[in-house]
Parts: C-alpha cells; structure tokens; sequence
C-alpha cells in the first residue's frame, strides 16, 4: 500500500498548529497546576499567620484571667473577621483533667487530622471541591503557661487550632505572580522547544540524514547501480529521493557508456603507439609524455627526455622558419603539418611526417600539445635516389639526343673512359663491337704516331691539351683493316664526363 505524502508547507503548518495548540494547554495546565502550588503554599503561610495570631489574642486574654465564654466569644470574633473563615480549638487531655471537658469539643476530636495535630504534626490540607482549604497546628505549653497549667512542662501540647478557609482569602503578591508567570513561560518554552525538536528530527533530519548517509556510501563504494535509501515524509522529500535515484541510474548509463569509450580510446591509443610515434608537450615545450617508438627513434630514454625541451631532438639542418612557422600555427589553436628531421642521441638524423595539435580546456585554452609522427626516413631515402635517378636519366636523354644530333662518330664516356652513350655513326662503324662494355682506349692500336692509352698519361687529358695546336689521330681495328680517325676531346662539366668525336680521314669528314 503506497504511504500517503504530504507537503513540506502544509506538514509545517499542521506542526505549527500542533505545537501551538500543545503550547497553549501546556501553558494552561502549567499554569493551573503551578497556581495551585502557589496558592496553597500561600494559603499555608497565612494560615500559619493567622492561627499564630488567634493563638496569641487567646493567650493574651488567658493571661488577664478569662472565662470559657470569653473564649468562644474572641473565636466567634475571629470567625467573623473574614468571610468563610471558620476557627475551631480543641483542649488537650492535659487541660481537660484541669479545666473539665467541653461536650461541643469532643466530636471534633474523633478527627484524625485532629489526633494526628494532638501528636504535634502541623496538617496543611490544600483546596479540595469545595474550594476551602484547612490549616490544623498544636499549640505549645510555653513557661509562663505553667503557671495556670500546673501539670504541664514546656513543650506539651495545649491544643489545637483548626481552621478553614476559602481559597478566595489568599491574596498573591505581585512579585510573585511575575516570577510564576516568567517560569511558566520558561517551562513551556522548553518543553515546546523539545516537541518542535522532536517532530522536526522525525520528519527532517532523521530522513535527510538517512538519505545523506546512503548517498556517502554510494560514493565511497563508487557502486552507481544501487538505489539510494530515503524514508520520507514529505512528498518534497519524495521527490527528491526519486529524482536522485533517477539521477544515479543516469550516471551509471553515462559512465558505462563512457567506460566503454575508455575501452575503445586505450585501444586506440595502443593502435596509435604502435604505429606512430607520439609525444606530449607542454604550452613551453617541455615533454611530458613519450611513447617507445619515440625512445627507438631518438635513441633517448623516458627518463632522459621527459622534462626535457622538444629541442632535444632537433637537427641543425632544420631552417629556423619552419619552427616559427609551426609556433605560430599551434599557438594559434591551429594544427601544423609537416616534415621534419631530427637528431637521434648518437647523432644520425631521421626524418619524420609531423603533425602538432594543440589540445584546449574548456574555456578554450591551450592545456598542451600531443605531436604524432610517421617515420619517413626511409621513405626519404628512396625519394632522393628517385629525384637523382629522374636526374639522371633526365640527363641520360639529354646526352642522347645532343649525340644524336652530331654527324660524325661520337661518344660520351666516363673518368675511366667507359663507353656511357653513343650515336647511330659511331655504332654503325663499331657494329662488331655488339653492345659490349668496354672502355674506349682498348679500341686504340698502339702504334707511333697515334693517341693510345700508356697507362702513364691518360689519353683524353694528352688529345685535350694537344688538340688546340694540332690534329691528333687514333688507329681502330674495324673489321680487319686498321682505320685511321681524327679525334677530337671536349670535358664536361656533369659528373667529370667526356665527349669523344671521331672524324673519319677517308671520308675527308672534319
């Protein structure tokens, strides 16, 4: 069965109420019942007043010599003093065995309040229904009484005095009507105090502690699947156990969703450790983080390059313009790209495809930056022998086509006098040559009065510094019969290469 809630305003409203309404009866009990301790302790000293002075008038008019009726008549007196006082004297045995017995005496006496007095108790009866109250006190033998009571001492009893009065006769003082008000006052404040306080911790404190408690251990166990414990008694404290449990079951929805992610980034990150090489600065540079294949490649450990500046690593063939460049770019929260070469520790450089991206908070600031890097050394490597080999062969076609263009035999060769190119003329005079390597000079017969190869003097540097001032000739085997050449040697200024013409002396070809 769903307990029925209510509202925080109307619950304190109705506590209000209640602890008004407590606060009122209390008041009212209170006061009744102190007001009765007060009137009857009042009551008690006026009687105790007024019966010492009957006593008094009494002993006065015994001491000027008295008779049994002027007795009665000063008690009638007295009984007229106040209206609803009545006072009533009994004699003890003591006087009685002197004076004789009084008939209208000795009902009274049969009293046992009157026996109990007789024994020297003083009795204060409080108001009863009738709202009259009664004051009963012994009357002591004093020294001066023992001359009239021969056979008393001192301290017997005499008699006794027994009054009644209305508890309209007691008239409070008003000092003490403000000090019983005040404590009053003060006892009903306590006492509502600890009502609202009470009711207060039941239905506030007692629930919102429980609820606080609960949620303290849902934090301490870092278990957000768990409902947390509330036992309300307002529909707002309802509410917000509801809404809470809500919110926790959210939050654990959310953190398995984001521990999930967690999953997937850490195998993220170990795809990207393993493939890439990845650091991380901060906003001055300095490393914080670097993964292994950052130490295999710089050759450095963790150790010596966390703390360090980034600057660690860099070679001075780098142009001071691309780090400007990429400084401008991050710190403009931009990402840079480029290539970079590096200085591993043992000093070889190595080249790496950069990329920097600045990573920001959430008021958009640079917190630091995460560098990931592709090593392209290799890479590198193979791109400068395609840029020398697309050289070369660009070169190789230029040697070509300028040999193809010369109408006599001609040839390009190396240092070493490798044959490297020739035209269509000179192949077809050498066709029985068939595409072999071999060096030039070994075509050269030896012979006096012909260039050939001593192995002393290089023949191309003897033609190139001869042929200004005369017409050097080699003699070439061609098919059997020795043929005579003029020969003529240029130096070029590409990779130390020779351009070689051969002019043929029977053709007059020049």
């Amino acid at each position: 069965m769903k307990k029925k809630m209510i509202s925080s305003g109307n619950l304190l409203l109705r506590i209000t109420l209640f602890v008004f309404t407590f606060s009122m009866f209390l008041v009212y009990f209170s006061s009744n019942y102190m007001r009765d301790i007060a009137v009857n302790n009042l009551a008690e000293d006026d009687a105790k007043k007024t019966s010492e002075l009957a006593f008094e008038v009494l002993y006065t008019k015994m001491q000027d010599g008295w008779s049994r009726d002027d007795l009665y008549k000063i008690i009638d007196r007295l009984n007229n003093l106040k209206p609803g006082l009545t006072i009533h004297t009994y004699r003890s045995t003591l006087v009685e065995q002197l004076f004789g017995e009084v008939e209208s005496e000795q009902n009274g006496k049969a009293d046992p309040y009157i026996q109990r007095a007789f024994k020297g108790e003083t009795i204060f009866l409080p108001v009863d229904n009738d709202k009259k109250m009664r004051y009963i006190r012994p009357m002591l033998i004093k020294q001066e009484c023992i001359t009239c009571h021969s056979n008393t001492k001192e301290g017997d009893i005499n008699g006794v005095i027994d009054m009644t009065f209305p508890e309209n006769d007691i008239r409070i003082p008003l000092d003490t009507i403000i000090s019983y008000f005040l404590l009053f006052t003060l006892i009903a404040i306590v006492i509502t105090f600890f009502v609202f306080q009470y009711i207060m911790t039941k239905t506030f404190v007692q629930p919102i502690s429980l609820f606080a408690n609960s949620i303290r251990k849902v934090i301490q166990s870092g278990d957000y699947s768990k409902e947390v414990l509330y036992n309300p008694k307002t529909i707002e404290l309802d509410i917000l156990g509801k809404t809470f449990n809500e919110l926790l079951s959210k939050v654990h929805a959310t953190l398995d969703t984001l521990s999930n992610k967690n999953k997937s980034l850490e195998e993220y990150k170990k795809a990207i450790d393993h493939a890439t090489i990845v650091s991380k600065a901060n906003t001055k540079g300095v490393i914080t983080y670097v993964n292994d294949k950052f130490c295999a490649i710089s050759g450095y450990s963790e150790e010596e390059l966390i703390g360090q500046n980034h600057n660690i690593v860099r070679s001075s063939h780098m142009p001071k313009e691309v780090f400007k460049d990429l400084w401008n770019t991050i710190e403009n929260k931009q990402t840079w790209s480029g290539i970079v070469e590096n200085r591993a520790k043992n000093g070889e450089s190595y080249f790496v495809q950069a990329t920097i991206i600045p990573i920001l908070d959430e008021n958009n600031e640079i917190v630091e930056y995460i560098g990931i890097r592709q090593d392209i050394t290799e890479l590198k490597a193979l791109q400068f022998d395609e840029i020398n080999n697309s050289v070369n062969q660009a070169l190789d076609v230029r040697f070509q086509d300028i040999l193809d263009y010369i109408p006599v035999s001609a040839a390009i060769v190396d240092k070493s006098s490798n044959l490297l190119f020739t035209n269509d003329i000179f192949n077809n005079k050498l066709a029985y040559l068939d595409g072999n390597k071999i060096t030039i000079d070994t075509l050269f017969i030896n012979q006096t009065g012909y260039v050939s190869n001593t192995s002393i003097i290089d023949f191309k540097d003897e033609v190139i510094s001869l042929q200004d001032s005369c017409m050097q000739k080699v003699l070439i085997n061609i098919f059997g019969a020795d043929t005579e050449f003029y020969i003529t040697i240029k130096k070029l200024d590409i990779n130390s290469l020779y351009l070689i013409l051969l002019f043929d002396i029977d053709n007059n070809l020049f």
